[in-house]
């Protein structure tokens, strides 16, 4: 009884301390330095707790600039809340009765270690083979297709399981997926048991009570043999251009997409995903009555396959370094980039406009860095400049159909904009094309230092003035203003405003430079 009793107060601790954070937090737009300090709160009241872990990760990502040793201190935090929430998966699997006795499986980020250790995990192709020489920065270790038998996928992100093993499957996201919001967990970090008897630990709620049943799923869908697209982030702008379309490609070229009784496991195509899908499945025959749409749904297993494929690959930046959030190898970016050119490519129209064009991308309003402090003057400078060396000032507000994105980008000289997924249009840019990224010096945010470097654009940062938000700030203010207008317009001082350059600036269908397969 009075074990209970201790238990009732540190759970009322705590709920003070969680009203607490959630005020101060402010959605991300209060003050996280504060904020980290009483996520730290929370962990010492409940050590073990893999959602305040990921908490504290993604506050200590936020707040790079602040911290001393910040890259080794938010690695170890994400590590810990997948560590925690793997145990906790472990002990709710032997509840539930779908593991062995022992429960004593693994953890797995690299697929290469648990060929011939895990008995689900059949097989990896070898689709592209790297260079294990090295880029500036990276390697490319090369890419493959897994084949597993009898696993299942869990959770928005369709993290790949073995029940019955206690194994779990990563993939190239690794660290970054937050496995509380797809497995189920149970609390083995919380309180004694009533007294009156009762289970030994309660499960874990992540949607706090909006999902029946903790969010348990008893009916996974089943399926014979399928290849999946799920993965973190994967209706996210980035993810889908560099990452889903990077694993379509991959099964494309294995093969795997031929054989009419495979399904396709993805999100529901929109946008962009819907064209690029269409663009790289062209001729292969990929009915709708194959695909599957993953949707948001339980944490738990939705869906069992006798045999899964899954496009995979050795990460070429360690997570951690500059670049690292879910890099995607330069093998496999070029040709994406190739396909999706080719694909969106098509003669202009009489009146389309082919003068190379300054790019300002604008944020949607109320998301993170879309006020810029002074953004009118800066704007107006980039406007009043860009006719000076025979470019059309364009701004981007996200609102054009794919195919008009990919040839707007085409035509791009200078693209300038917040550190945020329309960036990734660089990807349809010539290589003469100047990109200036109005970020942070983060390695956690070094998505599009890599994706230039692999596309051999030249980049620059203009740095942002860090405050008490961080990364997550709705409003953000240059460090230089006047040193960041200099640095874009210095861009253009080496270039040629003939017409043979400016034809060449225009986008065309691409050939790929590299070996081919």
């Amino acid at each position: 009884m009075a074990q209970w009793a201790l238990g009732r107060l540190r759970y009322a601790r705590y709920g003070l301390v969680s009203m607490k954070r959630d005020a101060l937090y402010a959605h991300g737009q209060g003050d996280l330095l504060e904020s980290l300090k009483l996520v730290e709160e929370q962990l010492k009241i409940y050590p073990g707790f893999p959602s305040r872990y990921h908490d504290l990760a993604t506050i200590q990502v936020m707040l790079f600039h602040f911290l001393e040793d910040s890259t080794n201190m938010t690695v170890a935090s994400f590590q810990k809340s997948q560590d925690s929430a793997f145990h906790a998966w472990k002990a709710g699997l032997k509840e539930r009765g779908r593991s062995k006795s022992d429960c004593d499986g693994r953890m797995f980020y690299s697929w290469k270690e648990a060929l011939g250790f895990s008995r689900s995990l059949i097989s990896l192709k070898p689709v592209t083979f790297g260079d294990e020489s090295c880029g500036q920065n990276y390697c490319d270790h090369g890419a493959y297709v897994a084949t597993f038998r009898d696993v299942g996928l869990s959770g928005d992100d369709g993290i790949i399981v073995d029940e019955k093993e206690c194994q779990l499957f990563m993939a190239s996201a690794g660290l970054a997926v937050d496995l509380a919001k797809n497995l189920q967990l149970l609390e083995i970090w919380g309180d004694p048991p009533a007294p009156h008897g009762g289970p030994r630990f309660r499960w874990f709620d992540v949607s706090q009570g909006r999902a029946p049943n903790h969010g348990a799923w008893e009916t996974p869908m089943l399926v014979k043999k399928a290849a999946s697209l799920v993965q973190f982030a994967g209706t996210s702008y980035f993810h889908i251009i560099t990452e889903v379309f990077g694993r379509l490609w991959l099964l494309k070229e294995a093969g795997i997409l031929d054989d009419p009784e495979t399904r396709l496991i993805l999100p529901k195509p929109f946008g962009f995903l819907a064209a690029g899908f269409k663009i790289l499945t062209q001729g292969m025959g990929v009915s709708a009555n194959r695909l599957i749409h993953w949707t948001s749904g339980p944490n738990d297993v939705l869906l069992r396959a006798e045999t899964l494929y899954y496009a995979n690959w050795e990460l070429p930046v360690e997570f951690g370094k500059d670049g690292g959030h879910c890099p995607t190898p330069p093998f496999v970016l070029l040709h994406v980039r190739d396909a999706l050119g080719a694909g969106f490519a098509s003669a202009p129209s009489a009146t389309e406009h082919l003068r190379p064009a300054l790019v300002y991308i604008k944020r949607k309003q109320g998301e993170m860095r879309s006020v810029l402090h002074g953004e009118a003057d800066f704007v107006q400078e980039l406007k009043t400049w860009a006719p000076s060396v025979a470019l059309e000032y364009i701004t981007f507000n996200g609102q054009l159909k794919p195919k008009a994105t990919a040839r707007l980008f085409g035509r791009a000289c200078i693209i300038v904009g917040f550190h945020g997924g329309a960036l990734v249009n660089m990807l349809f840019s010539p290589t003469t094309c100047h990109v200036f990224e109005l970020g942070f010096a983060s390695p956690f945010a070094g998505h599009y230092r890599f994706l230039a470097l692999v596309l051999g654009l030249p980049w620059a940062r203009l740095p942002l003035r860090p405050d008490e938000r961080g990364l997550a700030g709705v409003e953000a203010s240059l460090e230089d203003p006047q040193g960041a207008l200099r640095e874009i317009k210095e861009a253009m001082s080496p270039m040629s405003t003939s017409e043979a350059s400016l034809e060449a600036a225009v986008w065309k269908s691409p050939k790929a430079e590299h070996q081919e397969l």
